[in-house]
């Protein structure tokens, strides 16, 4: 009987403190978005659309100022860059193979949560849409996660993470597709071949057969 309403306590408690956990987790968005200004917000966007502008114009020197000293990217192939310039490597290096350009939107609201009143963290939709060589273009949804944090009056980006479905990937069909045109042109390649070489080994041989 004991042993059954220590249990039994135990049990209590437990569920107490769940519940004092799930209310203090609840509440402390709002009292930190309580004490954030509308001035704030409009900070936030503002790195938002820089953001946003860098990507689509490759400009980055316009984001550099926006980036906090230990920023962190992580890209949708699961690459994380520390520093402008490589990240700017790499961003560039996509339109070295089919792909024209890159345009990113964001899609619907931003959800946001404030975890104190210099700490915001952010997350979305957004449209990423590719434009390639050959003339084609297509549209790729993307989620995105971002941590933002006041430093010196300025909200700066500290961590962005993009992620996609791998399984609804423009890129990867077109690579897929221009894998499946370049084996089609290899294999007509090597009938022709193989065909000019039927018809010349006969001459040769001829030839060679008349000078003995």
């Amino acid at each position: 009987m004991m042993k059954q309403r220590r249990v039994s306590i135990y049990k209590y408690t437990q569920l107490l403190w769940s519940v004092l956990l799930v209310l203090v987790i609840w509440n402390l968005p709002q009292y930190a978005l309580a004490d954030v200004n509308p001035q704030e917000i409009n900070a936030i966007l503002r790195t938002q659309d820089i953001t946003l502008q860098a990507l689509n114009t490759r400009d980055f020197a316009k984001i550099q100022p926006y980036l906090h000293p230990n920023f962190t990217i992580t890209t949708v192939d699961n690459q994380t860059f520390n520093k402008v310039s490589e990240f700017e490597k790499y961003w560039n290096q996509q339109f070295s193979s089919s792909i024209k350009d890159i345009k990113m939107q964001l899609k619907g609201e931003s959800l946001r949560t404030f975890l104190t009143p210099e700490i915001d963290v952010a997350s979305g939709e957004a449209i990423a849409s590719f434009s390639f060589k050959d003339g084609k273009a297509a549209d790729m949804a993307l989620r995105w996660t971002a941590v933002l944090q006041k430093l010196q009056d300025k909200w700066t980006i500290q961590s962005l993470h993009f992620s996609s479905n791998l399984l609804n990937n423009p890129v990867l069909n077109a690579a897929q597709q221009l894998g499946r045109i370049l084996a089609v042109a290899a294999g007509v390649g090597g009938f022709l071949l193989g065909v000019v070489t039927m018809l010349l080994l006969p001459r040769r041989t001829k030839q060679q057969t008349e000078k003995i």
